[in-house]
């Protein structure tokens, strides 16, 4: 398979925490659920991935590319989660970092 037909990525409901998704393509990916506690995201493509119910508490998304204040209105972010320069953090709902590591 060449990398242009490989299925989406799902990984609804799994533990990757401290994982470093760096540069990758989650295009229409499946993260619902995840728990991505201080995951590593820096430029990765998060074009059409649903996030709904994500913890992304601690996580860096810097430079993350296509990524919404829609998408992340759905998931778990608190004040320590690194959001892109273009996504206005003002506009999101963030959860007190009081969940247990």
């Amino acid at each position: 398979m060449s990398p242009d037909t490989l299925p989406p990525l799902d990984i609804a409901g799994a533990f990757v925490r401290r994982t470093d998704l760096s540069g990758a393509s989650l295009q229409n990916a499946n993260l619902a659920g995840a728990d991505a506690r201080n995951a590593r995201f820096v430029g990765t493509d998060f074009k059409d991935a649903n996030l709904k119910g994500t913890v992304l508490l601690g996580a860096d998304l810097t430079d993350a590319r296509n990524l919404t204040v829609e998408q992340l209105s759905e998931a778990i972010v608190d004040e320590t989660t690194l959001l892109p320069d273009y996504i206005d953090g003002s506009k999101l709902v963030r959860r007190p970092t009081t969940v247990v590591n």
